[in-house]
């Protein structure tokens, strides 16, 4: 699913590489390894990079284009919400959220999440995973 995301942000005219940024929170080195992995296969061949950082790395950078990959962290509404909003807010144009509870939970487990999800869909484009 990510990388049709990516592959859906390459096809989109007059954006280069640069335009986008991967912001995560908390997500699993593993995955961390994965995405870097797929952003250098897709940038091998031109100096335009995708940036890929943790969300508190962020604070003052933004792109046209976001994909977040955003991990719940289950007991704090307010954490979540703040650092939510910090990612979303790196988007100038376009941002995708995908959105994951911590290992050995799920998204029911964080009720907190549901009622602002439905808000920011008309935001940023949210994918469940």
């Amino acid at each position: 699913v990510f990388n049709n995301e990516l592959d859906i942000l390459f096809a989109t005219d007059g954006l280069n590489y640069s335009d986008i940024g991967i912001v995560h929170t908390f997500v699993a080195s593993s995955v961390v390894s994965l995405v870097k992995n797929s952003v250098n296969r897709r940038c091998v061949n031109t100096d335009s990079k995708i940036a890929v950082c943790d969300t508190g790395a962020s604070y003052s950078a933004q792109w046209p284009a976001v994909i977040v990959l955003y991990s719940v962290w289950c007991n704090s509404e307010e954490w979540d919400l703040t650092r939510l909003y910090l990612a979303l807010s790196r988007a100038r144009v376009y941002c995708s959220v995908f959105i994951f509870p911590e290992e050995g939970r799920t998204l029911d487990d964080t009720p907190h999440m549901l009622p602002l999800l439905d808000n920011l869909s008309s935001f940023a484009r949210i994918i469940w995973h």
